[in-house]
């Protein structure tokens, strides 16, 4: 089954319920293979190699905005 890619209308849903003060943490991969606190986040263009991979970029003409991009700490 392929897992669809999350838009923000939903994480904003998903949040929505939860305390405001729990620290963001991000897993490394799929598999849980460690974590880091997330740092930062940035809205810019998304390019998919595969459903599972690809490029992130700053937006431009050429490449409009179409993801945002969260950051870890480490």
């Amino acid at each position: 089954m392929q897992v669809q890619p999350m838009k923000v209308g939903e994480l904003i849903r998903q949040l929505s319920d939860l305390d405001p003060d729990l620290e963001v943490v991000m897993s490394r991969d799929a598999e849980g293979n460690g974590f880091s606190p997330l740092s930062g986040l940035e809205v810019g263009h998304y390019d998919a190699d595969c459903t599972y991979s690809g490029e992130w970029s700053e937006s431009s003409e050429v490449a409009p905005e179409n993801s945002v991009a969260f950051w870890p700490v480490n």
